[in-house]
């Protein structure tokens, strides 16, 4: 009788543990410097399962730079140890926008195992549970056609010393087809990473003249790649569907219309948004920014991408909406992916001044993974 309590037993935990989902946040210590900062002691009410620091570049010969030093070795690193008190995993970021593909190129085709050496010795100095390679893009941006080999031995490579030390390694890789054939050998992803979080939004790789939806579900003729579409062509690589963690984006889009009457998906734009007040980068709005905002403007629901844009005279705004989010957490679901990863928790309406609580993107994704619906 107890030896069939004890297989039940280990039945049902085996079971739940394959429904669990990943719940990655990722932080950008710049965030610590504007006018009204969030630091890492802020960040434990997110509960996400993997808080990712944003924090580390490359030299020229694979030595790790610190991104914003004067803030990430002084109090950065230390403060974000702490979240590790909610039983979460502690990962830190190479690369991610602050580093280029040429650097990154050069020194895995020429440093591979001085930076594996640095990454390790990194991960045991400053307590991290694993790191996030970001490499934006192998074989392109200024990458070579080698790039795809280099890497895949880097990866392999890196996995065995990770081991040995038993750390974590995700990946982060392109949505685009055009971009991750090219870039990644799946095989060896899937082997390999613990996750692979896939950046599925802002799918333009080339210079916008048009509104376009910041990550559209579904395709049609403005946005002819989407979240589906990605993923579809990700998984047809027979990449681990169990490891895909889909990105999505905290923040809004915004763009400057050629003409305030035409106002559609598609629309032909003068160029990026009125900057946000305290994160102040053109084109982008934190939630916090654009909830004071939103009530000014006209929104649009387009049903077949399944998404939501605002207008008020010549301004277009492009975000994510709690339904808009739900779509794609279902998708996670029905699809049996690992889960989402959010990008980033800074630009997320992290004050609760908006009036739906802190963190709303990372509390609406536990509130439906653990439910399985949209329903507390």
């Amino acid at each position: 009788m107890i030896s069939r309590v004890v297989i039940l037993l280990l039945f049902w935990c085996s079971f739940h543990e394959t429904l669990a989902q990943n719940v990655v946040c990722y932080y950008d210590s710049t965030a610590a410097t504007l006018s009204e900062p969030l630091t890492p002691d802020s960040l434990s009410v997110a509960n996400c399962t993997h808080y990712t620091y944003i924090g580390l570049g490359l030299t020229a010969n694979g030595d790790l730079r610190s991104i914003h030093d004067s803030y990430d070795k002084t109090n950065g690193f230390t403060a974000f140890q702490n979240l590790r008190a909610n039983n979460s995993k502690l990962l830190i970021l190479l690369g991610g926008i602050y580093e280029s593909s040429t650097t990154f190129s050069n020194v895995i085709g020429s440093y591979p195992d001085t930076l594996i050496n640095n990454i390790a010795i990194f991960l045991n100095r400053y307590n991290f549970d694993g790191i996030d390679i970001d490499w934006r893009y192998p074989a392109s941006r200024g990458g070579k056609a080698s790039d795809k080999a280099n890497f895949q031995k880097f990866l392999i490579r890196l996995r065995a010393r990770l081991n040995m030390i038993n750390k974590l390694l995700v990946v982060s890789v392109s949505p685009n087809k055009s971009v991750f054939t090219g870039a990644y050998d799946s095989t060896t992803l899937s082997l390999y990473a613990d996750m692979i979080n896939v950046y599925a939004f802002n799918f333009t790789e080339t210079v916008e003249t048009k509104t376009a939806n910041l990550a559209p579900m579904y395709s049609n003729s403005a946005n002819l790649i989407s979240v589906n579409s990605s993923i579809v062509d990700w998984l047809s690589t027979k990449v681990r569907k169990s490891k895909i963690n889909i990105v999505v984006a905290s923040y809004a889009r915004s763009y400057t219309l050629t003409s305030a009457t035409r106002n559609t998906l598609g629309a032909s734009i003068r160029g990026p948004g009125t900057q946000g007040a305290i994160t102040r980068q053109a084109g982008y709005l934190a939630q916090y920014e654009f909830c004071s905002l939103r009530s000014n403007y006209v929104n649009t629901t387009d049903a077949v991408t399944q998404t939501i844009y605002y207008t008020k005279d010549s301004s277009w705004i492009s975000t994510e909406t709690a339904d808009t989010l739900i779509q794609k957490l279902t998708y996670v679901l029905d699809n049996t992916l690992g889960g989402i990863a959010i990008y980033t928790l800074d630009w997320d309406d992290w004050s609760n001044g908006c009036g739906e609580g802190e963190f709303p993107v990372a509390a609406l994704a536990q509130q439906y993974f653990n439910s399985g619906s949209s329903s507390p």
